[in-house]
């Protein structure tokens, strides 16, 4: 109701002042007053000048104070040719950005309405429509191709390092990831959608009876190892989701009914990056939360970044990168789903088959 208030305030005073300036106009008109606009015009040329400082020096300002807090350098592999992309193409912007905003000010201060001045009939300039047409579309043709370059980099299947490589299921529901790992066998267990294998106990379709299936675990954080590539499997089983891992430059969608998947090498374990933080100011303050210095309690997450439901901004989930030794203790402390859950389940009067069977069809 307050929103509603103010917002029929404001259009009521912008209405007022509507007339209130139409009024004066007629005024003048009545009392036979010349309608010069020359002292207006001047007054709005240096106003535009003066708007065109503060402008900039607003955005000087908000430099200063996000860019410390902005996503730190990439923990990827594939996440510094991003960064290079994105920081050669903010650049060619910026350049435009500024050189047409103080263009537009600029002229509007110069070439302000004056009685004794008369206006130019400037018709065209064929060499100077030349240079603007030329000049952007070479620069664009660059920033296209080292787009793509990029792109076919990351998404190159023949690059794979297949034997070196570990690879994670990412399944996505509002609101939550359910990420799977595979057991000593290195394979998953085989999913079969369909009515008889999906059920509340079993939203992903598990088969049971596929032997790849019995060393399979979820984990409650996901851990990857530091210079070892990592292929995430992602679906969802619901609506559109998004893995997104900030830190390292990956975003995918998650598709109900169409698998994708991410290849990419972290490079930072998670301490390794809580010490460069440790060297940047802003992350140096303690956090008055919990009573540390923000570095201390970083955290690579997961996090879903396609607006699913109301709890969308619950869907979260902690990142580890770990070396192989540490991440070899990890492993070995992790249960089988189907020793810890589904097998203590199945009663000792049925054979194995008909135990599983029964379980799926609950």
């Amino acid at each position: 109701m307050t929103v509603l208030i103010a917002t029929a305030i404001f259009i009521l005073l912008f209405v007022v002042l509507v007339y209130v300036a139409r009024a004066s106009e007629l005024a003048m008109v009545l009392n036979g007053e010349d309608k010069d606009t020359s002292k207006w015009s001047r007054f709005n040329g240096y106003m535009s000048l003066g708007f065109l400082v503060l402008f900039f020096a607003g955005i000087a300002w908000a430099c200063k104070l996000f860019i410390p807090v902005m996503i730190p350098k990439s923990a990827s592999l594939h996440g510094v040719q991003t960064d290079n992309l994105f920081y050669i193409t903010l650049f060619f912007i910026s350049v435009v950005f500024v050189l047409t905003h103080v263009a537009l000010f600029w002229f509007t201060y110069r070439y302000n309405e004056a009685n004794n001045k008369e206006a130019y009939f400037y018709t065209h300039n064929n060499t100077l429509e030349v240079v603007w047409t030329v000049i952007p579309a070479i620069v664009l043709t660059v920033l296209v191709v080292m787009g793509m370059r990029v792109w076919f980099g990351i998404f190159d299947v023949t690059k794979r390092d297949a034997k070196n490589m570990m690879v994670i299921e990412a399944t996505a529901k509002q609101f939550q990831w359910s990420i799977r790992y595979t057991g000593k066998d290195g394979a998953f267990g085989e999913r079969i959608i369909d009515k008889e294998h999906i059920t509340p106990e079993n939203e992903l379709g598990v088969n049971w009876k596929d032997e790849n299936s019995h060393d399979d675990f979820f984990a409650k954080e996901i851990y990857l190892v530091k210079n070892k590539p990592v292929l995430v499997k992602i679906g969802a089983l619901d609506v559109l989701h998004s893995f997104y891992l900030p830190h390292f430059r990956v975003k995918m969608d998650c598709v109900p009914g169409i698998p994708t998947q991410f290849y990419f090498t972290p490079t930072m374990t998670t301490k390794e990056m809580q010490e460069h933080l440790s060297t940047q100011p802003w992350w140096q303050q303690v956090n008055p939360e919990t009573q540390k210095p923000r570095w201390q309690t970083f955290k690579y997450e997961l996090a879903c970044a396609e607006l699913c439901g109301s709890s969308h901004y619950g869907m979260q989930k902690d990142v580890i990168v770990v070396e192989q030794k540490e991440y070899d203790e990890w492993f070995k402390e992790q249960s089988s789903y189907y020793e810890a859950v589904v097998k203590p389940t199945l009663t000792s009067e049925e054979k194995p088959a008909e135990k599983v069977q029964a379980l799926v069809s609950k």
